[in-house]
């Protein structure tokens, strides 16, 4: 598996960002190989639905599986939750986006 950084905002990269983004990707393919199935470790996607949010000091990690080889992992402000919908209906978006991309290769 491979960890692939694809956008950022207009802040510059951060590295600390990144890993904890690649640590908890980490966390969730290790769950998944204790809770899922034995055979095929990948991301499980349960639902559609499925998302991991992980409060930090500095803001949220939205964690939220694309299919079984892609994940979103996201950094956002505190008070960004206050816009779940909007949040939800953005990323609905991107990974329809990716799935479409990614079936067109």
């Amino acid at each position: 598996m491979s960890k692939i950084y694809l956008a950022t905002d207009s802040s510059p990269v951060d590295i600390g960002t990144y890993e904890l983004c690649s640590d908890v990707m980490d966390v969730v393919l290790d769950m998944s190989s204790i809770y899922g199935n034995q055979e095929n470790i990948s991301l499980q996607v349960n639902s559609e639905e499925s998302v991991s949010i992980i409060k930090l000091n500095n803001g949220q990690l939205y964690l939220r599986p694309v299919n079984s080889h892609l994940v979103i992992v996201a950094l956002i402000r505190e008070d960004a939750l206050d816009k779940q919908g909007l949040i939800d209906y953005n990323i609905r978006i991107i990974c329809k986006s990716f799935i479409e991309l990614f079936d067109t290769i």
